[in-house]
């Protein structure tokens, strides 16, 4: 789970009090060689004291240490998803990194951004302290996360030979953007790679870094060709964004700096946790994603980025998006079919890794071994980019107020065929009773925590029983995470207090139907800022369906019942399929989900839908004019779904 939340950067370096943001005027750092960096990272929070008032510029930095800067000084978001999504994975599972720590968030979020590594032996060395070349590592990956276009210059160190071959490019391109530079000693220039760095030396190269990201006088742009395998070539210089806009041509770009800010055609991915704005003003917003989300660029300002995400179009910062040109486009994510099933294989630009996830059914216009590309996971293109068919699928657009047939025993035997020593087993009823008291479909619960709490082996899950990561707070996840003194009280505490009145009441504001959707509709809207959260729960929930109905010879749940979604705002509800004084409660937003469970003719087709019984309500019996009567307009499309 990707959650938005308060950023909290109030975790200190060291066990202690912090000292005041800026330094006295007479201190340890005065008259250092790095003073005026130091003071500026001090300035900015980044780099704190001890708690005697000192800063300590000769101090050698630690891995956990010198991670923490890097993390502070792009902002990289900190929050749950380091506890749910990132911590239980086997790629991130410091045997080394105790979740209690201080470092911990820190460690886990640039690990995610593929800022930095353990070690082959699964350990990450927090205490370890950090050499030179494994500096230059991070610093480069750094730059490459917000975009940065560097050169492999050569090197001229007296030992270069003895930089590791891991780490030479990296050098050579921060000697280019002037981040990093040589020791001198006897009158030589070293790069001396096993040196360990000073805090006043890591000042000096993440300042060095900031001022290549956002840099301090105006510069003029460029217009430049891009390859993958030389440097840039160099068009023209212009004083303007206007200028340089209007002399690229075909596939070149604009460059600022060391950044792309124009292209022609391409793509874009985030760099940053990213808020997606209404207008250009960026005032008012709609939705929010995480890093390494490939968007759809529809046009490009100064001052802002316009692009699509789902079927959500928004302004952006241009600082968090990377723009590629087609050209430059290394992999892609895409949709394929594999024994009838639906993946997602997703591609990060940013960290240049694959990873994929079941969604659900195979549409029947899609075959093996091709690729199908959607921005919003319904609707598909193959390859030509010519459209392919609209599928939705049944578990990612159901309302999830709407019960399972499968018992609280079923539950616990497919947890137990897919992770037999999972923690999970034995919660099928309390999942029931969720289901029976609050509201919350057992199956979509279940699916719920098996994502969030990696089927309830994480940390948090295990000693808090908080299978949801709910108050796992930014710096200090583990210890905020609430606890509960059963997974039952958990379980039906989150359904009660957290996920049935924020996202399945219509009128809260937070509320875009109480189906898990994408960033279009649904829950993925606001709940989460992985832009497929709702994607792979609903995956989760198909892939139970097709077990559990397998076992019991049933047909499965995903093939039950049609869905329709509203065309119009404030559909009524009614006791009885015709209008009169019977209206119930409303559907007010547009693509509200309904699960259809018979049609009446009645002037025009009504649909008795299953019934919203959340919150202390109870309706036997719901219907909801669709279509057909000329006095009533058209109140809801039926959704082709994939089965």
């Amino acid at each position: 789970m990707k959650k938005i939340l308060l950023m909290c950067l109030t975790v200190v370096l060291f066990v202690g009090i912090t000292t005041p943001a800026t330094a006295s005027a007479e201190d340890d750092i005065t008259g250092t060689l790095f003073e005026e960096e130091m003071r500026a990272l001090v300035e900015a929070g980044i780099m704190k004291g001890y708690g005697d008032g000192t800063y300590g510029p000769k101090d050698k930095v630690t891995r956990a240490q010198f991670t923490t800067f890097i993390v502070r000084a792009l902002d990289i978001q900190l929050g749950e998803d380091t506890v749910a999504d990132v911590a239980a994975s086997e790629d991130y599972n410091y045997g080394d990194v105790d979740p209690q720590k201080w470092y911990y968030p820190y460690i886990i979020a640039a690990s995610d951004e593929g800022l930095i590594k353990g070690y082959p032996n699964g350990n990450f060395g927090p205490t370890d302290y950090i050499t030179r070349q494994d500096m230059a590592m991070i610093m480069v990956s750094a730059a490459e996360l917000k975009g940065v276009i560097s050169e492999a210059e050569d090197l001229e160190f007296e030992d270069t030979d003895e930089i590791k071959s891991y780490a030479k490019d990296a050098v050579k391109r921060l000697t280019d953007l002037g981040i990093i530079n040589g020791k001198e000693r006897d009158g030589k220039i070293y790069f001396a790679p096993f040196d360990k760095t000073s805090r006043g030396e890591t000042a000096a190269v993440i300042n060095r870094l900031l001022n290549v990201l956002e840099p301090p006088e105006e510069l003029d742009y460029r217009v430049a060709t891009l390859s993958q395998d030389d440097d840039p070539t160099i068009h023209g210089d212009y004083e303007t964004y206007e200028e340089a806009v209007a002399h690229a041509d075909g596939d070149q770009v604009v460059l600022k700096g060391s950044n792309i800010v124009w292209i022609n055609e391409g793509k874009g991915t985030t760099n940053a946790f990213t808020i997606l704005y209404t207008s250009e003003s960026m005032t008012s917003n709609t939705t929010y994603t995480t890093s390494g989300v490939d968007v759809e660029v529809l046009e490009i300002g100064e001052d802002w980025v316009k692009i699509r995400l789902a079927d959500t179009v928004g302004y952006v910062d241009p600082k968090k998006v990377n723009l590629t040109p087609d050209h430059m486009v290394k992999d892609e994510s895409y949709y394929y079919v594999s024994d009838g099933n639906l993946y997602h294989r997703l591609y990060n630009a940013i960290t240049d890794r694959t990873s994929s996830y079941m969604y659900g059914a195979a549409p029947d216009f899609m075959k093996e071994n091709s690729r199908y590309y959607s921005e919003n996971g319904n609707t598909f293109y193959n390859q030509s980019g010519t459209l392919a068919g609209e599928a939705y699928q049944y578990f990612n657009r159901m309302p999830l107020y709407t019960e399972t047939e499968y018992t609280g025993e079923q539950l616990d035997e497919y947890v137990a065929h897919m992770v037999p020593d999972s923690p999970l087993i034995g919660t099928g009823d309390a999942f029931k009773k969720a289901e029976k008291e609050h509201g919350t479909n057992a199956l979509y619960l279940l699916a719920h925590a098996i994502h969030e709490s990696s089927w309830g082996q994480s940390k948090i899950a295990k000693d808090k029983n908080n299978l949801f990561g709910i108050g796992a707070n930014d710096g200090n996840p583990y210890e905020d995470a609430w606890e509960y003194e059963s997974y039952e009280e958990g379980i039906l505490e989150a359904a009660e207090e957290f996920i049935v009145p924020r996202y399945f009441d219509s009128s809260t504001s937070i509320y875009n139907g109480a189906h898990l959707g994408n960033k279009s509709s649904g829950m993925n809207v606001k709940y989460a800022s992985d832009a497929y959260w709702g994607q792979k729960i609903a995956g989760h929930m198909y892939r139970a369906d097709q077990y559990l109905s397998g076992q019991y010879e049933t047909r499965p749940e995903g093939e039950a019942y049609e869905l329709a979604q509203t065309v119009a705002s404030y559909v009524n509800v009614r006791a009885n399929p015709e209008v009169g004084d019977n209206k119930l409660y409303q559907l007010p937003r547009v693509g509200t989900t309904v699960q259809i469970l018979d049609e009446i003719e009645a002037n025009g087709t009504w649909y008795e839908i299953a019934p919203k019984n959340i919150g202390g309500d109870s309706y036997e019996k719901t219907f909801a004019y669709s279509d057909g009567f000329s006095s009533y307009g058209t109140s809801f499309k039926k959704l082709p779904v994939a089965k």
